[in-house]
């Protein structure tokens, strides 16, 4: 997500440092959108925040879920982006030994950066070495993750991989949507519930927003039985049965996660 009237240039800073390539852009009655090609795999959309919809309006604080891309070398992307003056947090380490960072890129919107083996990719990238989305989808702060296992387990049907209360996380998974609708694969996608001692106090949001699919068919089914079962749910953005349509919901720690529906072409 970035300022309306710094659209144009977001994608070109996209396009320039980090080496994807822009496949579109368009407007819609959602606003403007840019495709944004990844080199590996994968398409970011980058969307301005305009619209009559609260969905996209501009966050009033930085939360604590962030979406992740996968690099093969940390350190090389590191100096990449220490050449190119573009500042970065400090090294962290997850539970199952994968390290990660944010950059701070465009009008400040934080990257989450995860280090992951190549295995017999000997594809050429380009120098900022943020090949595409990764084996670490989401990562996301919380108070209990125990209690945030279950509640993701029960709302948006996430299975359990594990859960370490004495190392404060847990590690969930969900068959990732584009693997299974468009390519007729089967991938899974890995969250990583991090327990932190500073919870937020108020729902926040983030200008890289992490989005699950839903397929237009169950989405009214599926937003009425989050409202049943005690969810509420943002009003719904767009059109989910006949093009684009979303939503989004905060979990007991106040983060936000968006829900998209679209038709698969």
């Amino acid at each position: 997500m970035v300022e309306p009237d710094h659209f144009d240039n977001a994608v070109d800073w996209y396009e320039e440092l980090l080496g994807w390539r822009c496949l579109d852009k368009i407007t819609s009655w959602v606003g403007r959108k840019a495709f944004m090609k990844m080199p590996r795999s994968g398409v970011i959309t980058i969307k301005s925040f305009e619209g009559e919809y609260d969905h996209f309006q501009s966050p009033n604080n930085e939360g604590n879920v962030r979406l992740g891309f996968a690099t093969y070398d940390l350190d090389e992307t590191l100096r990449y982006f220490a050449d190119k003056h573009v500042p970065f947090t400090e090294i962290k380490t997850l539970p199952n030994g994968q390290r990660y960072c944010d950059i701070i890129a465009f009008e400040n919107t934080k990257l989450t950066i995860a280090e992951e083996a190549r295995g017999e990719d000997e594809t050429e990238y380009p120098p900022s070495g943020i090949v595409g989305f990764g084996s670490v989808s989401t990562i996301i702060h919380v108070k209990d993750p125990k209690l945030s296992a279950a509640w993701y387990e029960k709302h948006l049907g996430f299975d359990i991989e594990k859960v370490d209360e004495k190392k404060g996380y847990a590690h969930l998974q969900t068959e990732d949507a584009f693997y299974r609708n468009v390519l007729e694969q089967s991938f899974w996608d890995n969250i990583w519930l991090l327990q932190t001692d500073k919870p937020l106090d108020k729902p926040n949001d983030n200008k890289v927003r992490t989005y699950y699919d839903i397929r237009p068919e169950v989405f009214f089914k599926e937003y009425n039985k989050l409202i049943k079962n005690g969810v509420k749910p943002s009003e719904i953005a767009g059109d989910p049965i006949n093009d684009w349509g979303g939503f989004h919901i905060y979990d007991p720690d106040h983060n936000r996660i968006n829900v998209w529906s679209y038709i698969a072409k």
